[in-house]
């Protein structure tokens, strides 16, 4: 069972993504997001490893791992 933690401080932080090529944790989708900006809308942890759910301008919602994230300064 996954983790929610709904009050993150990372909650609504500008993010690009960088997943490492050949890892078996993303998928297309994820490669198709990356170097795109998104913000953050909660973190989750799952099986041990702390997931990231970004969402982007078309409204689509896609899980990172947190380390794979360039963090940008908040406005």
């Amino acid at each position: 069972m996954a983790e929610h933690k709904h009050n993150s401080p990372l909650r609504g932080t500008r993010v690009i993504p960088h997943p490492h090529e050949g890892d078996s944790s993303y998928t297309a989708v994820n490669f198709q997001y990356a170097g795109q900006q998104g913000h953050v809308h909660e973190i989750v942890v799952a099986g041990g490893r702390e997931l990231a759910k970004v969402g982007f301008p078309d409204k689509r919602v896609v899980y990172y791992l947190l380390e794979d994230l360039e963090l940008l300064p908040r406005d």
